[in-house]
């Protein structure tokens, strides 16, 4: 027997926003001070650092499970699956996953800048194929899979979640959302690794 789902109240919506951002505020804190007593490199770029790989992580992680929900989704018997997936893909890439890729790339600039580590600069393989790599999964982001996935809802609202359309639009953004996942966990490995420094 199911049980009922109990109604929140607006009190306790605030509530949970007041902890999640106390605990966010936490993290922050104990972040920057781990950062500032970082004892291999000085403190700015070991802020830049943090701030840059909580970001990839975030981003990376975020699209890493987008790709497995749409792998599950694609194998569901419910096509209104997919398209829900598709409409979150397309909040997330657009208002989170693009605005997470700024924050990388500009602490990654900031990086560069700031030095601190001998091995980080401009001309370095690394570092090239590292932007390289961002801006291509930057730009697929927003020139394909942001559209393609509002594509998607429009189309299962218009034609319907099993219309020949809207089946090949769905498969169409999760071939490129694998390659794009797959270029994303490539420049981990290449920050990671740093070859050919």
């Amino acid at each position: 027997m199911e049980t009922p789902l109990v109604s929140e109240t607006p009190a306790d919506h605030s509530k949970s926003t007041q902890i999640s951002l106390a605990i966010l505020a936490t993290v922050i804190v104990v972040g920057a001070i781990f950062a500032f007593n970082a004892a291999d490199a000085p403190h700015w770029f070991s802020l830049f650092k943090w701030i840059h790989v909580s970001f990839v992580v975030f981003w990376v992680g975020g699209g890493l499970m987008l790709t497995v929900l749409g792998l599950m989704a694609e194998r569901s018997s419910d096509p209104n699956e997919i398209v829900t997936l598709a409409k979150w893909a397309g909040f997330a890439g657009e208002r989170l996953f693009a605005p997470a890729g700024l924050v990388v790339l500009s602490m990654g600039i900031a990086m560069l800048i700031h030095g601190g580590d001998p091995i980080v600069h401009w001309g370095k393989f690394w570092v090239i194929a590292g932007l390289v790599g961002y801006a291509s999964t930057f730009i697929t982001g927003i020139a394909f899979l942001g559209p393609q996935a509002k594509k998607i809802h429009s189309l299962s609202e218009s034609r319907g979640t099993t219309a020949p359309e809207t089946v090949a639009a769905i498969k169409t953004i999760l071939l490129i959302a694998r390659f794009d996942i797959a270029v994303l966990l490539l420049v981990v490995a290449d920050m990671v690794t740093k070859p050919f420094s």
